[in-house]
């Protein structure tokens, strides 16, 4: 029978406790309570003596054990005194029944590691428990509250009043060093600062929890430069224009357009009547008139480049025709080259010179103000390219993205072209490296840099502070490191939020919409400011002065809007030289009405000043070229044989022979005469009239 009693019971089904069920047992109450005091460890490894079924039985055995034995009451109890439990849930404490001070997102901090529970083979966290009386063990809602006091300090926390720190005293049974919160909110709401020594940064738990309400902590940094022309100034828009385009960029451009031009017209493919064959040197003289002509079609806008040189009466602008015949623009258009580098790493290699040039030259001859502003713009370009971009809330939505570092009143002193995945500033942490990259030549010095929430988060705001330099901007919420509540806090109109740490300041603050903010120059003062409809009203200093100086990079883009030059191009790279032509001519306008001690200039009769030193009056050159040489009339001394028949009388007579008159051709009147002017080109003939008004 016993046999098989036995067999019987080997085919019951044992009863297995998985991992999540013992979890859920070790969270439950009554197992906490009574594990904590009667079990021990010789009773667990008793229930799991024995092999097969009977190991099964035990497990189970052990979870009825568990159960029935939670339910009886403790022999040490009293009915009369309240459970530590209760009390907790009243939010009072069992020593003088004060308020029991709530921290919210306090993980336990052990030194030896964290553990599940404690057991008899843990280190001293667990023996300075054990000592512990059961009144103060005997509920499973205590002991949270003691592994959250159980934290890594040396001491109690300074923010606590002294009421609170002798609770703490009184309620705990070891020394008071040993259990410090420093975590925990003073009677002000504020989080405690840690002083951070430089060895010492916070960290990023520290970035999330530590954030205070008091601006103390913000740092003040000199602007130790002046803003000032690095070159003598300018005396007229000609000279300001040649700062930037000087001659080492115009040789360049030359010899590299004639080193392209060759490989052109030596390629397998060139048809037999290609105008490459009549190619001929460009000349930097050849080259200015070039950039003038190029220059000028922004001024007088048309649809096509060759309808600038059409007779039709409709058109007839004869000022391109008198300084270049348009194959030839055509063509030193199409051979248009500033490298001959054949690179396949970088993908800008077509443009870096011209970029490198502009970036340098900027860089040598101006240093700017303390106010600068960061921000992308578009170069429009629909075509095939490997890095181009889009960006809904632009003017040009497609094409090559712009990375422009400006002053708020639209110079640009720097700008970095966008090249994909390739680049030296791409992959991770993109934007801080694209803001140190155009700021590098700018650190150390006490600026301030005004971005947008693409680029601002709290750890580039300390990198900045580090290096001497001040930033303000918009704040993406879902950054890292922001601070936990500023997210999710509600705020009615008008109304400002601000917390601090490490010198950064983040604020949300709420007008028609909620605007979240970072600083670290301007703490949380308002200011009143006044709308284009008379209306004032209260605003953060922070949201004021990046509304001033934040649109240097707009306005930069709607000065070049006005006279565009852009043309429709297979080739990316002298799209993108067009446009960095275009930001020369602008940065010349601001140095010149900066520095110059001339009178202002608007933008239209500024370019028109260069465009009369590019393009001179051929008519003027001519009459100052005729006034050197003393021009005269004569006879044309060359004769011609002529045969004349009178009669039957045949005569051979030698007369003059008579030239067109030049000014009568010109007025469509056919014209024989038999004077010239040999001090002219080509010694054409003239009437005595034309003479006259030709020479005067």
């Amino acid at each position: 029978m016993d046999s098989k009693a036995g067999s019987s019971k080997s085919k019951i089904k044992p009863i297995i406790l998985t991992s999540r069920a013992i979890k859920k047992l070790r969270q439950s109450d009554d197992y906490d309570s009574e594990c904590s005091g009667e079990y021990s460890e010789e009773e667990f490894s008793s229930s799991s003596v024995g092999s097969g079924s009977d190991c099964d039985l035990s497990t189970f055995n052990l979870r009825l054990k568990m159960k029935t034995t939670s339910r009886r009451p403790r022999a040490d109890d009293t009915p009369a005194q309240p459970s530590r439990s209760l009390a907790s849930k009243r939010g009072l404490s069992e020593s003088n029944d004060s308020p029991i001070i709530k921290c919210k997102r306090l993980k336990p901090m052990f030194r030896d590691g964290p553990t599940r529970m404690n057991t008899p083979g843990s280190s001293d966290t667990s023996a300075q428990s054990a000592k512990l009386p059961d009144s103060d063990i005997g509920s499973s809602e205590s002991k949270p509250a003691l592994r959250q006091l159980k934290l890594d300090g040396n001491a109690i926390n300074p923010n606590l009043s002294p009421e609170h720190n002798d609770a703490c005293e009184t309620a705990l049974p070891y020394p008071s060093s040993e259990c410090s919160s420093p975590n925990l909110p003073n009677d002000n709401g504020d989080v405690p600062l840690p002083d951070h020594s430089p060895n010492n940064p916070p960290s990023r738990q520290e970035a999330t929890i530590t954030w205070s309400s008091n601006p103390i902590s913000m740092k003040i940094i000199d602007f130790t430069k002046k803003q000032e022309l690095l070159v003598p100034p300018p005396t007229d828009p000609y000279e300001a224009f040649r700062l930037l385009i000087d001659d080492d960029l115009l040789d360049l451009i030359v010899r590299e357009t004639n080193a392209n031009a060759l490989r052109v017209r030596t390629a397998e493919n060139l048809k037999q009547k290609s105008r490459i064959k009549n190619w001929k040197d460009l000349t930097r003289e050849e080259l200015l008139t070039f950039l003038g002509l190029l220059i000028h079609t922004g001024t007088i806008r048309l649809n096509r480049i060759s309808d600038y040189w059409k007779r039709h009466y409709l058109f007839n602008i004869t000022c391109f025709g008198q300084f270049m015949s348009r194959n030839r623009f055509l063509l030193i258009l199409r051979c248009l080259h500033f490298t001959s580098e054949t690179s396949e790493k970088d993908h800008l290699k077509k443009i870096r010179p011209i970029m490198d040039h502009f970036n340098n030259k900027m860089n040598t001859i101006y240093c700017p103000g303390k106010q600068l502003s960061l921000d992308e713009s578009m170069v429009l370009w629909r075509g095939r390219l490997l890095f181009r971009q889009y960006i809904r809330n632009k003017r040009h939505k497609y094409g090559t993205k712009l990375y422009v570092l400006a002053e708020p009143d639209g110079t640009i002193l720097k700008y970095q072209v966008y090249a994909g995945a390739n680049d030296e500033t791409s992959g991770q942490a993109h934007a801080s490296k694209i803001v140190f990259k155009l700021l590098e030549e700018r650190l150390d010095s006490g600026h301030h840099v005004y971005m947008d929430n693409y680029y601002n988060s709290y750890g580039l705001a300390v990198k900045l502070l580090d290096r001497q330099t001040y930033c303000t901007g918009t704040l993406r919420k879902n950054r890292k490191d922001n601070p936990v509540d500023i997210g999710t806090i509600s705020l009615k109109k008008g109304e400002n939020k601000s917390l601090f740490l490490n010198g950064v300041h983040i604020g949300k603050w709420r007008g028609k919409r909620y605007v979240l903010y970072i600083s670290t120059e301007y703490d949380d003062q308002m200011m009143e400011t006044t709308s284009t409809r008379g209306s004032v009203a209260l605003k953060p200093m922070a949201i004021v002065h990046y509304n001033n100086f934040m649109s240097g990079v707009d306005l930069q883009d709607q000065m070049l809007a006005y006279y565009p030059v852009q043309r429709k191009t297979l080739r990316w790279y002298k799209k993108l030289f067009v446009h960095t032509l275009q930001m020369s001519l602008s940065n010349a306008f601001y140095l010149y009405n900066k520095f110059s001690a001339n009178n202002k200039m608007n933008l239209y009769d500024f370019r028109l000043k260069i465009l009369e030193m590019l393009l001179p009056d051929p008519n003027e050159f001519n009459r100052r070229n005729v006034l050197k040489v003393k021009h005269e009339l004569t006879k044309i001394e060359k004769t011609r044989a002529r045969i004349k028949k009178v009669g039957s009388v045949v005569k051979e007579t030698t007369e003059v022979a008579r030239k067109e008159c030049k000014g009568c051709k010109a007025q469509k009147k056919r014209v024989q005469t038999i004077y010239e002017c040999k001090q002219c080109e080509g010694s054409p003939g003239f009437c005595t009239k034309c003479f006259c008004l030709a020479h005067s």
